[in-house]
């Protein structure tokens, strides 16, 4: 009878061991689960007339050279951006090692010893060489880890995820800086206009001062109305240098999102913004909401990651089957690896099983499922809060329309109104008083349109940002 092969042995033993060895896995609970757009009840808050999605470059569609140049700046020299870079580089560097852990390890190796055996010690006098000799070993090694349970398959899953999330939040951090730039800008923006308001307001003050001086001079006011027109005028033009602060100091704050220092505030001017009046949304925004927000896209991403960490940790409470072999050359004597009869080599699986582990395998299987559980509870509180971000934007440009409407009317009124008083006044039919109080409601109401005019911009920019700014996810 023939005796069986060892290496039949060998791997029949492995096989057995290999499913004697299989933990058992500890019960971990239902897991959370990521909401699809399906869940959130949106008709009604996204109706509106049919637009188009963002454009990558969405600024440039303002018109405003000075503008495109400081977002261009700034996404050329933005630290924030730079670190996302470097944060992705590692990410792809980290998914090539992931990669290579499910293909054969081979190395090579050798070595050259001047070696003498003693004479008096296992073996008989007459066995060991004399004195001493020269050994060499040259070898190929290779060393293959099997992934029978998907553990390495696993780690690639999570380290692509990872790296596709790293993609997105670089796309984040894109739309921020691009976002905070012309959110700022169109606060400048803001800022002249209110001051082109200021300077109406000036004037209008300093009109009525000189009108009381001169009734006053005639012997036809008295002295308290003047004063009290002069420290309106006053006021007017505290106003005014304010506003010039404010000015400067938006201007400062738009250089350090850039990354330059202040003095580049300098070469900031008055933005001369060109915005585009119709609103619309595009079309079944819910669903594709959730590939054009790089918010959203890295939240589920990293939960996706952490959910192959959780299956990369299940297979390690299986055995470890690695498949060693190694060939090459061993001699007494540097000049006979060549000799005839100097091959080594060698083949044959080796398993590892976790035995005892005092329940850290089963501890760091629940962390990564808990670690899941919180990126899960992320990514639908992201979700939620992009779609209020686009409900709150598209809310605000609506009732925009209306309140200027409002605005332009309580204008007209006031106007009306302090034309009257101030006749009145000149004809000796009413008193400082009543002027003054009209011409209070006049530039106050000038000053609240001016505000609601110049709101259309930040809202314009708010929506480009709640829709994604521009990105798209390309699924991997």
């Amino acid at each position: 009878m023939t005796p069986p092969n060892p290496m039949v042995i060998t791997i029949a033993l492995v096989l057995m061991t290999t499913l004697g060895g299989c933990a058992r896995l500890p019960q971990i609970g239902q897991r959370d689960r990521m909401k699809p757009a399906s869940d959130y009840r949106t008709a009604a808050s996204f109706s509106a007339p049919t637009g188009n999605w963002p454009d990558q470059n969405w600024w440039r569609t303002y018109g405003d050279p000075q503008l495109m140049a400081l977002v261009d700046e700034a996404l050329r020299d933005s630290p924030d951006l730079a670190a996302a870079a470097a944060r992705l580089r590692r990410a792809e560097a980290y998914t090539t090692v992931s990669r290579s852990t499910l293909m054969p390890q081979a190395s090579a190796g050798a070595s050259a010893t001047e070696q003498k055996l003693s004479y008096n010690y296992l073996t008989p006098r007459a066995m060991p060489p004399d004195g001493w000799q020269d050994y060499g070993l040259a070898t190929i090694n290779l060393n293959w880890e099997i992934d029978f349970w998907g553990k390495n398959r696993a780690g690639l899953a999570a380290a692509t995820s990872q790296l596709e999330a790293s993609r997105a939040e670089a796309a984040l951090v894109r739309l921020n800086i691009a976002a905070a730039i012309a959110m700022n800008y169109s606060e400048l923006a803001r800022l002249y206009a209110l001051r082109d308001t200021a300077g109406r307001t000036v004037d209008i003050r300093r009109k009525t001062v000189e009108l009381f001086a001169e009734r006053f001079a005639n012997g036809m006011e008295t002295e308290g109305g003047v004063g009290e027109a002069k420290a309106r005028q006053a006021g007017a033009e505290g106003e005014l240098l304010a506003i010039d602060e404010q000015i400067g100091l938006t201007c400062h704050r738009l250089a350090a999102l850039v990354g330059a220092g202040p003095d580049r505030a300098r070469s900031i001017h008055r933005p001369t913004i060109k915005l585009d009046s119709h609103f619309g949304l595009p079309p079944e925004l819910a669903a594709n909401l959730l590939g054009r927000r790089p918010d959203v896209i890295m939240a589920r991403l990293l939960a996706e990651a952490q959910l192959h960490r959780m299956n990369q940790k299940q297979a390690e409470f299986y055995p470890n089957v690695n498949l060693i072999a190694f060939l090459g050359v061993q001699s007494r004597g540097l000049d006979m690896p060549t000799e005839s009869g100097s091959d080594i080599g060698g083949i044959g699986p080796a398993v590892s099983l976790p035995l005892f582990t005092a329940g850290r395998l089963r501890g760091e299987l629940r962390e990564r499922a808990a670690t899941y559980d919180e990126l899960v509870a992320n990514y639908n509180a992201t979700v939620a809060h992009s779609l209020e971000d686009v409900a709150n934007a598209a809310l605000s440009i609506k009732a925009l329309a209306g309140q200027l409407d409002k605005g332009r009317a309580a204008v007209a009124e006031a106007s009306q109104a302090h034309r009257v008083a101030r006749n009145r006044y000149e004809g000796g039919l009413a008193n400082f008083i009543e002027v003054l109080s009209a011409e209070d409601l006049l530039l106050n109401n000038q000053r609240l349109l001016t505000s609601l005019q110049s709101r259309a911009l930040s809202l314009d920019v708010a929506l480009q940002r709640a829709l994604g700014g521009g990105f798209q996810h390309k699924n991997i």
